[in-house]
């Protein structure tokens, strides 16, 4: 009895996460679909399968939509970016975690809490911060704003991570001399680098995928990133919804890979700090 109950249960678990993984799968499968269609087949044929399949959709993104530019422009920042936001992370989640110093706690909850606002909320006087510093229309009032935004969550796992760090490997290091760059640099860098490779890959991936802030700041249409362009290539060109499913697929190719490639370093870091130990 007990094993058709379980036989039930598992069945009905399947099921279920066979829906829901058809809920996630398909809007990847409609893009794919689409963007192999001609523009006058997508009229007739929405749903269903191509009756000859086209590339010139692609062809049409990369040589009319600008899209290589695009790619190399956001090549350039995120660099640039994940520099600047690896510093902070890991030399602040080493602060946060094994140094101890007065106001530790309250710096810390104030990281948690800029964790909260949304991009949307801030994104007005994130402008006219930059609009005084003379920071718009330049990739490096992009990446400061970048670095500002996502730091806290690298930050915060960055300082789950080194908690459970033992002690006494900071005592040890500080009788025998070490600075606190040396100890950082030479000890602590090196115990985690597999969570260094997770703010990374969580890194790249949110400044891909960042809109409100290039939309704002890059308001020069060379400067543009990716993303950024995607959102403005509609709006400009009048593309056919082939040829943007296209543009959606070139541009969304690097964070799936990512994802499919480093998909269980990304999980770890999402649940890196609800067990310590």
């Amino acid at each position: 009895m007990n094993n058709r109950y379980e036989r039930y249960i598992k069945t009905i678990m399947y099921i279920f996460l066979g829906i829901c993984a058809f809920i996630a799968l398909y809007p990847i499968f409609f893009c794919v679909m689409t963007s192999i269609k001609t523009p006058e087949e997508y009229v007739t044929n929405k749903l269903g399968f191509p009756s000859k399949i086209t590339f010139d959709n692609y062809k049409y993104v990369w040589e009319n939509g600008n899209m290589l530019r695009y790619f190399l422009n956001t090549l350039l920042v995120i660099p640039l970016g994940l520099v600047f936001y690896l510093f902070i992370c890991v030399s602040g989640g080493f602060a946060f975690g094994r140094l101890r110093f007065k106001g530790r706690l309250p710096l810390f909850l104030t990281v948690l809490f800029l964790m909260i606002f949304p991009q949307m909320l801030l994104s007005m006087q994130i402008f006219q911060i930059c609009r005084t510093l003379k920071l718009v229309n330049n990739y490096f009032g992009l990446i400061l704003v970048w670095v500002a935004y996502f730091s806290p969550f690298g930050t915060y796992i960055m300082t789950t991570y080194y908690s459970t760090v033992p002690m006494s490997l900071v005592e040890s290091a500080r009788l025998d001399g070490a600075k606190l760059y040396q100890m950082l640099f030479r000890i602590m860098v090196p115990i985690a680098q597999p969570m260094i490779v997770v703010i990374t890959i969580i890194g790249t991936q949110s400044m891909w995928n960042e809109l409100p802030f290039s939309m704002l700041l890059l308001q020069n249409a060379d400067m543009r990133t990716i993303t950024h362009s995607l959102g403005m290539l509609k709006g400009q060109y009048g593309l056919k919804d082939p040829i943007l499913m296209s543009a959606i697929l070139c541009a969304a190719s690097v964070p799936i890979l990512l994802f499919l490639f480093f998909q269980k370093q990304i999980t770890m870091g999402s649940y890196s700090g609800a067990v310590k130990g």
